[in-house]
């Protein structure tokens, strides 16, 4: 198993071993003594030196991996063409929705040669995952709108500001589906409200992600749209930690009558940590650690490899709270 050392990487290791004890890791980073270090923490892991710019990320011939996890924008996207090479899961969380293209282009020139997921949706699918189990009490969803809140004091590293970043400055604009067409959103059409769990309306402007899409396609909501915050959180206002916030409100009908229903998942070992988390559970879908069949080759999102019950049972051990109302 192929791990990146970085922030999330470091949190996707731990959350691996403490599920998976036995199963050897491979510890992957620009910076071996970094690698080397998560390494020796885990127990029962490699570190090795990678190079996101040479073939099979500079590894050597006899190393064997049986996933490769890219938890980092990959530009060159060895990592991929690595994993087709070998016929091994590949799992990215970093390709944006601009972006996509060369991801789907490289599948469609191999697509039998390896499962590859893409999971860059927030916090790697658990916004999507949230959504889902709220959805199954209607019989027609017409809008999902998501909130997400950041905390300013959660330390999310370096590499995710650096990615979400990057992501604004070569698309500024957010992609929602309103009235069931997508449209980009920019400027003050873009700005948003978002009701923390502790009540308040805090500002939030639109943010693009795969949740999007995948609730636009898994439910055929007409209005999909993801608003993101970045502000204290409710835990932290109470003396707590720097929690994550994820709300999904939903409105549609149920038995011939008109339906809302408010969904809040909170983690309080902040994004970078659910981040992680998120990726082991669809790592563990994908490879059936899980009490299930591996994946065969295709092209996969994280709701199409794991229960949806499962994997947010999965967050509530691991120390995430849901709460789920309905009217």
């Amino acid at each position: 198993m192929l791990f990146g050392s970085g922030f999330v990487g470091r949190t996707a290791v731990r959350w691996f071993r403490s599920r998976h004890p036995d199963i050897p890791v491979l510890v992957g980073g620009r910076n071996l003594q970094a690698a080397s270090k998560v390494a020796q923490e885990v127990g029962a892991a490699e570190a090795v030196a990678i190079d996101l710019d040479k073939p099979r990320l500079g590894l050597d011939d006899d190393i064997a991996s049986s996933a490769v996890v890219m938890l980092a924008p990959e530009a060159g996207l060895k990592g991929l063409s690595y994993a087709q090479d070998l016929g091994i899961p590949y799992l990215n969380i970093n390709a944006a929705l601009t972006e996509i293209g060369p991801e789907l282009a490289l599948f469609a020139h191999r697509a039998t040669a390896a499962p590859v997921v893409l999971a860059s949706h927030w916090m790697a699918g658990a916004a999507t995952f949230l959504a889902l189990n709220s959805a199954k009490g209607f019989e027609i969803v017409r809008s999902i709108r998501f909130g997400a809140i950041v905390d300013e004091k959660d330390s999310v590293g370096p590499a995710a500001l650096e990615d979400m970043e990057r992501v604004h400055g070569a698309a500024p604009a957010a992609l929602v589906f309103e009235n069931g067409r997508r449209v980009w959103l920019s400027g003050d059409a873009a700005k948003g409200k978002v009701e923390s769990v502790d009540g308040r309306s805090l500002n939030a402007t639109a943010f693009s992600t795969f949740d999007t899409v995948s609730l636009h396609a898994a439910t055929g909501a007409a209005d999909v749209r993801f608003d993101l915050v970045n502000g204290e959180s409710s835990s932290f206002r109470v003396g707590g930690e720097a929690a994550t916030e994820i709300i999904v409100e939903i409105e549609g009908e149920s038995d011939g009558r008109t339906k809302r229903s408010r969904s809040m998942l909170t983690f309080k070992h902040g994004t970078a940590s659910l981040t992680g988390l998120s990726v082991v559970l669809s790592l563990a879908s994908v490879l059936g650690l899980n009490a299930r069949s591996p994946a065969r080759s295709g092209l996969y999102l994280p709701e199409l490899l794991s229960d949806t019950k499962w994997f947010l049972d999965e967050l509530r051990s691991a120390g995430a709270t849901i709460y789920e109302n309905s009217n």
